[in-house]
């Protein structure tokens, strides 16, 4: 097929480990990718609606798009991603809400129904049949081999769904009830990536610690005769050393599923890197509950102690959300105070905003102010530069081993065992190796070194 398409990926990086899926898809059916949105005969978006800031930023294209056409009459536009509910064309008869409300939109599917893409795309632009290299690939998402952006470091998605259903999550709804891959298939997944050149893999699920202990992965029969499947994972993976693995992370988690035996196994597994995010949400006992999270304030400052005592040195980043329904300025110091406490290396911080279909937007009150919201954010995010620049601190005048990600204009930028950023100059291209550099100066959200 002659034609081209942009994909825009806004969100997690589960998100961006789908679109790698859905580059394969559509460079088996013959489309050249290319970057510029302006010349492309479809564009996509793969979409994140845990924010209100990056579905506005999808729906702002729209009015760009809408000049396109008069240029391209035959230009397809479609979303993938989070905020789509039914796989659907705007020729159907009840197409989903977002192609009925987007009139730019051409068609919406969820990610889980990439096998259908190639007929989608067919169908709208009346092509008589999908090829026999197209119909081969018409397969399971998970099935289809993704088109990885480089071939040292890969994202490889071990499951879908989350079962957790926080009150201020859209995940549940958009991604549906948790499902995980057979151990076995991720295996193999990885093996050939690191046969190929691949030293760092990274295990991604909307909730990845809970990897076969779903109420579906319960029902089935793969991992029946195994206690604690993500901990077999682990083991599994961490065996490709003998190939060239170097490192494995994972990514998210929530802290309920955080066993002794997981944490055991950060601590004697050769390839897991000293670096977890362990997302708290809040410091105050009241919102947790009110968000749904299935923990206390103190069980989380112990199950931080925990692991602090078992890996020392451990990397440790979190999410919060301020000014969720009903927070007091009492509550939200909690928080700020609990900050105080643990000293996380990094935290992703976010004001509330409603996302339409959670159950806060259908039985919370979202009363705090956007101006308390910008305070609070504020002053959290002014003692997040302070405990971030302190973290790095600790690594002046020591060596680190930085997997360099990117090179230029002689300077290299990669990420340490810790995953802390570090850049440091080279009139080589180190992009892809391993790296020993020392470093000279830390900064509030890098480390600054030298190539040994």
């Amino acid at each position: 097929m002659d034609k081209s398409y942009y994909i825009q990926t806004l969100g997690c990086q589960m998100n961006y480990s789908d679109s790698e899926r859905v580059d394969s898809v559509l460079l088996e059916m013959g489309m050249k990718k290319i970057e510029d949105m302006n010349k492309a005969d479809l564009i996509l978006f793969n979409t994140c609606s845990v924010r209100q800031k990056a579905e506005d930023r999808v729906l702002g294209h729209m009015r760009e798009i809408k000049k396109m056409r008069k240029l391209k009459p035959n230009l397809l536009v479609g979303i993938t991603g989070c905020m789509v509910r039914k796989t659907s064309t705007k020729k159907e008869k009840e197409p989903d809400k977002l192609v009925k409300r987007v009139t730019q939109l051409d068609f919406v599917f969820r990610i889980e129904d990439l096998n259908k893409l190639p007929s989608i795309i067919n169908k709208l632009w009346k092509r008589p049949k999908a090829s026999k290299s197209e119909e081969a690939n018409l397969k399971n998402y998970f099935e289809i081999n993704p088109k990885y952006s480089n071939k040292f470091q890969a994202f490889v998605p071990i499951g879908q769904g989350c079962d957790n259903f926080c009150t201020y999550c859209i995940v549940p709804y958009s991604r549906l009830r948790e499902q995980s891959r057979p151990i076995e298939d991720i295996y193999k997944e990885c093996e050939k990536l690191v046969k190929n050149g691949c030293i760092e893999i990274t295990l991604l699920g909307q909730n990845v610690n809970s990897y076969g202990i779903s109420n579906y992965d319960k029902k089935t029969e793969l991992f029946k005769d195994i206690k604690n499947p993500f901990v077999a994972l682990l083991e599994k993976i961490d065996s490709l050393k003998k190939y060239g693995l170097k490192r494995l992370r994972f990514t998210s988690n929530h802290p309920k599923d955080l066993s002794d035996e997981l944490i055991d196994a950060m601590a004697r597994l050769e390839t897991l890197m000293p670096y977890l995010h362990l997302p708290v949400q809040s410091g105050n006992n009241e919102i947790l509950k009110r968000m749904n999270r299935h923990y206390t304030r103190q069980w989380y400052k112990d199950l931080i102690d925990k692991l602090r005592t078992k890996i020392p040195g451990i990397s440790i980043s979190t999410d919060i959300i301020v000014g969720f329904c009903g927070e007091t300025e009492e509550q939200f110091m909690d928080t700020y105070n609990l900050f105080k406490e643990i000293k996380w290396d990094m935290a992703f911080l976010a004001q509330y905003s409603v996302r339409k279909g959670t159950f806060a937007s259908k039985n919370l009150k979202d009363d705090v102010s956007s101006e308390d919201k910008k305070d609070r954010w504020t002053r959290l995010n002014k003692l997040l530069k302070e405990m971030a620049f302190k973290k790095h601190k600790v690594f002046e005048g020591k060596i680190v081993e930085a997997l360099v990600e990117k090179c230029k204009n002689g300077i290299c930028e990669g990420r340490s065992e810790h995953f802390k950023t570090v850049t440091f100059k080279s009139d080589k291209d180190l992009t892809g190796q391993c790296v020993k550099v020392k470093v000279i100066k830390a900064r509030e959200w890098l480390l600054e070194g030298e190539e040994i």
